[in-house]
């Protein structure tokens, strides 16, 4: 339960061995790779590679082609077999070739179903005239007379019946459907323009009929439906040929886009490189300690091949953070995430906020019944990878655990006894309890500071901070004094003496600046005293110490909230219980079950909010800084 350690890996290796080498050693292999340029010796007169986007748009045609194929990429490829197939070239044209072959087809059979289409269009009205006798392409050819063919809707259909006496034309009924009435009128040439002004203002839709129609309607349509069907079948041809070409291609296209996405990788990794005018590259990465062994195996092989590894320590550059934390933890990972990364060289609070948060749910929220539903529902979204499934279930777990200890189950105290304390029954120690817990965890959060001080070596912060060895002094003497005033009733010491104790850490705190500066003047030999803060003037170091002394009363009262809550619990429970008792009989546990999903969900979302607040703001505000850059391997 810690940062994994890393180690900083220099490869040197021919540039015409570079792609397979990346594929074959470096992808998979878990090295992080840093900008080599900024890294390495600017004596070595190096350069960067060129970005190249050509795999970035040859993966872009190939995920398109595979959308259009319906096949989905789903190989596992295992990091021992990644090989390149052929070089970049290669595999443009190969996918360009396959890519024509089924434009193609694609071209064909779409121009086939167009056209068929078209001929549905045509034959579609034609459908209406088959109960009719005549000679389709002589219609159009009448002398004197003019030949009209088409639809009009109910409605107008009947003003039409009445304007049929005033009208110069022969109108035919020829079908009807659920909407329209088809129709054929015929009218004088003279009178055309007349009767022609009257359908179009009832909205009469018109068809043409096409000139290459020839024959009967029947006649025509027997043409039509035979035309249609030869295109048919040319197009299930088309698409047999299709689905065959695309079975025989489908492995090929797959290994392409494999290994466009090995070439896109290859890409992006050369954007960390660099080169030298000798034909050699570079590159420079870290990589956790665990995994460097299996890596510098392989490339031993290698004949063309240098390396060097370093450790964190004698890395100039800052290593990124992996956490390494067990299975039960782990979920807390998010936690630790949403306020920032731990730097390499801070200590990993996620098991440190596994417990707090765990104890601190379980204390506000504790109730056996609600407990179990909390627990059930982070069960439900666990299941369907959502992270917040995982801490539910520990909420509801410590919840539980905390209910049986206050003998609470949905908010009613007359099933369980309780088995340590009802919370109702001792507010006075409930409330004491809070503030005492909150003394420990914050006195915890200050030891934790003074390890990271060790770790970065920063003496200042161990020893003169208001969260190292004065502050902790400090704070333990107003804890012990107020803990005899309230549990023995009387004072430890003088209000004197406390005072000349007290004011020899705020002294230490006060004059910290001074005092790392005074220690360094006088040592001739060896690494100085480090101070990660800014020197500060006198009157910001004022306030700067009054700020502390707030800080450290409203820290420890904030933890109070603890107890305050879980005696909050007790009294919306009763309330709702109140309130169902207030109902009939039969509406009962309707009120009572109504009440508990209210208090689980809104108490619920409160008490965690609650539980980050005094993780981030009251904890978090003492030993961590989270500035730490996440490990991205390749």
């Amino acid at each position: 339960m810690a940062i994994e350690k890393m180690s900083m890996l220099s490869i040197v290796g021919k540039e015409s061995e570079l792609d397979r080498f990346t594929v074959e050693y470096l992808i998979n292999s878990g090295l992080q790779p840093e900008n080599a340029m900024q890294i390495l010796e600017n004596g070595w007169k190096l350069s960067p590679y060129n970005y190249e986007g050509r795999a970035k748009e040859e993966k872009k045609k190939c995920e398109e082609l595979l959308k259009r194929l319906n096949l989905k990429y789903s190989k596992e490829t295992s990091k021992n077999k990644l090989h390149l197939d052929a070089p970049m070239n290669d595999v443009s044209i190969d996918l360009e070739n396959i890519k024509n072959e089924i434009d193609e087809l694609d071209s064909k059979i779409g121009k086939l179903k167009n056209e068929v289409e078209e001929l549905e269009k045509i034959k579609e009205p034609i459908t209406h005239l088959t109960n009719l006798n005549f000679q389709l392409e002589k219609v159009y050819d009448l002398r004197y007379m003019r030949f009209r063919f088409g639809k009009i809707r109910r409605i107008h259909y009947h003003e039409l019946q009445k304007k049929l006496n005033q009208l110069e034309a022969i109108v035919l009924d020829i079908q009807e459907d659920d909407d329209f009435f088809w129709i054929i009128y015929l009218t004088t040439e003279r009178n055309s323009g007349a009767v022609d002004g009257v359908f179009n203002m009832l909205d009469f839709k018109r068809i043409w009929i096409t000139e290459v129609a020839t024959g009967t309607p029947k006649e025509y349509i027997s043409k039509l439906e035979e035309n249609i069907g030869g295109k048919k079948k040319e197009i299930d041809e088309l698409q047999q040929e299709f689905n065959e070409l695309k079975e025989n291609r489908k492995e090929k296209i797959l290994k392409l886009y494999e290994n466009i996405k090995l070439y896109e990788k290859v890409y992006d990794t050369k954007r960390y490189m660099a080169r030298d005018s000798k034909g050699s590259f570079y590159i420079v990465g870290w990589i956790p300690v665990d995994e460097l062994k299996e890596i510098l195996y392989k490339i031993k092989k290698e004949k063309y091949i240098r390396y060097v590894v370093k450790t964190d320590h004698e890395a100039m550059s800052t290593p990124p953070t992996k956490l390494k934390n067990n299975f039960l933890v782990k979920p807390f990972e998010n936690l630790v995430e949403m306020y920032g990364l731990p730097k390499y060289t801070e200590v990993d609070p996620t098991s440190f906020v596994a417990i707090t948060a765990f104890f601190m749910f379980g204390l506000m929220f504790g109730d056996v019944g609600q407990g179990i539903v909390i627990a059930i529902i982070g069960y439900i979204l666990a299941i369907k990878k959502i992270s917040l499934g995982d801490i539910l279930i520990y909420g509801g777990i410590a919840a539980t655990i905390f209910g049986v200890a206050y003998g609470s189950v949905f908010g009613r105290e007359d099933i369980l006894r309780p088995l340590i304390v009802s919370p109702m029954n001792n507010i006075n120690s409930m409330l004491i309890f809070g503030i005492v817990t909150g003394g420990i965890l914050i006195f915890v959060a200050m030891v934790i500071n003074i390890i990271n001080g060790l770790k970065e070596k920063d003496i200042g912060r161990v020893l003169f901070d208001k969260n190292g060895i004065a502050g902790i002094i400090f704070y333990v003497v107003i804890l012990v004094f107020v803990g005899f005033m309230i549990f023995k009733g009387k004072q430890l010491v003088p209000i004197t003496v406390l005072i000349i104790i007290l004011l020899v850490p705020l002294g230490v705190i006060f004059f910290k600046d001074a005092i790392i500066t005074k220690i360094n003047t006088k040592r001739k030999y060896g690494e100085k005293f480090k101070s990660t803060e800014e020197k500060e003037g006198t009157a910001e170091k004022s306030f700067d110490l009054l700020e502390t002394l707030l800080s450290f009363a409203s820290n420890t009262i904030s933890f109070v909230r603890l107890s305050a809550f879980a005696i909050n619990h007790v009294g919306l429970c009763m309330a709702v219980y109140i309130l169902a008792g207030m109902v009939s009989s039969a509406n009962t546990w309707m009120v009572a079950v109504i009440g508990n999903v209210i208090i689980i969900a809104l108490e619920g979302l409160i008490v965690g909010i609650q539980v980050l607040r005094l993780e981030y703001y009251e904890l978090f505000s003492r030993f961590y800084s989270g500035d730490g850059h996440e490990y991205k391997p390749l």
